[in-house]
């Protein structure tokens, strides 16, 4: 068990859309993080990180959402938000990680496959996004160990296999552990392919060779982009990752709780991204919808990102904790889908630790 002054430390530093490098505020906090390069300096954050509040949480819009297409017929659809409110949160967690339809084996298969001939390493996955993903909630505690798989044992091959290979500069680390290079506080699919085939994207991609990557990008630019926009640089974003012959899985964003205007067009960027995932043929988890019936829609205070479990003393940050209590946090909910994710993927691809 890691020391609760060294997670409490974490606990301040969670995500935040524009603030100082990332979980670096004391050196504690750097201790906790695996060794990685420190990203330059950025602008000073917004209130600090803390735990969703489970009273008085904003209204929810119940309005009917289409009934799930059958898959491979139409986009994935969510169920109702009030289906998805009443659903225990091990069955979210299952129904969000959206089947694989016939093309999407295939193209994972495919790519998995060229990407092996071409080099790639078959347990390593990168982590590309914003704030969110670049947070040390986001699966860090799993790479380090730190973690209570409660009834989800089974997923206990998934984090062997993604944690025996060592990525960073300094031959420490996994891909669970490893502070990605394109995935940093305030940024956009545009902020993505900035210098493009010198971006950071593609630098990412490049020094960690990996089998499979996780995008999450949205929340920023449901904040100062459009749908137009938004569409143009996700699809670029996926071409330059499958030009590499990387698995890519997309995932939906979270509410936005900041204003009315992010919430609204977030909801219309996820629908976006499960276009885009649909007509690529990607493999998806559709977070948005897991954390339908969570205390603040799994939120923190900060009306932006998501929330994480403290522990039974309230004072230790726990991402890796996936006990039916910690899943009522939005980072929990998200590292376990991922895992469910994974796991997935290597039953496809016969992958074993």
């Amino acid at each position: 068990m890691k020391p609760a002054t060294l997670a409490l430390s974490l606990c301040l530093a969670l995500a935040s859309c524009k603030r100082p490098p990332p979980e670096a505020h004391t050196e504690n906090d750097i201790a906790r993080r695996a060794p990685s390069a420190s990203p330059p300096p950025r602008a000073a954050p917004p209130a600090a990180d803390a735990s969703a509040s489970a009273n008085a949480p904003p209204a929810i819009d119940t309005s009917p959402i289409p009934t799930p297409a059958a898959p491979g017929t139409s986009p994935w659809a969510p169920p109702p938000v009030a289906t998805l409110q009443r659903m225990s949160v091990r069955q979210r967690a299952e129904a969000v990680v959206v089947p694989f339809d016939d093309p999407t084996t295939s193209r994972v298969r495919s790519l998995f496959r060229a990407g092996a001939a071409a080099g790639q390493r078959a347990d390593v996955f990168a982590k590309l996004g914003d704030s969110i993903t670049e947070s040390g909630s986001f699966l860090m505690d799993i790479g380090h160990g730190w973690h209570e798989l409660g009834p989800w044992t089974r997923l206990e091959p998934v984090v062997r296999y993604f944690s025996r290979h060592h990525i960073s500069e300094t031959g420490e680390g996994n891909s669970f552990t490893r502070q990605s290079r394109a995935a940093e506080a305030g940024w956009t699919t545009n902020t993505l392919l900035h210098e493009g085939d010198n971006s950071r994207l593609e630098q990412e991609l490049a020094q960690t060779r990996p089998a499979f990557a996780i995008l999450m990008i949205g929340t920023n630019d449901s904040e100062r982009s459009n749908v137009e926009t938004y569409t143009r640089q996700l699809n670029e974003i996926v071409r330059r990752v499958l030009a590499r012959n990387v698995v890519l899985v997309l995932s939906t964003i979270p509410d936005h709780l900041g204003t009315p205007e992010a919430g609204a067009l977030g909801r219309q960027l996820n629908e976006v991204v499960r276009r885009v995932a649909f007509e690529q043929h990607l493999p998806l988890i559709d977070l948005w919808a897991s954390l339908q019936g969570l205390p603040h829609q799994g939120i923190n205070e900060d009306n932006v990102h998501p929330s994480i479990y403290m522990g039974a003393a309230g004072n230790n940050p726990s991402g890796g904790n996936f006990t039916d209590r910690a899943l009522m946090f939005g980072y929990n909910m998200r590292n376990l889908t991922t895992l469910l994710m994974f796991e997935r993927l290597m039953q496809l691809l016969d992958l074993h630790p």
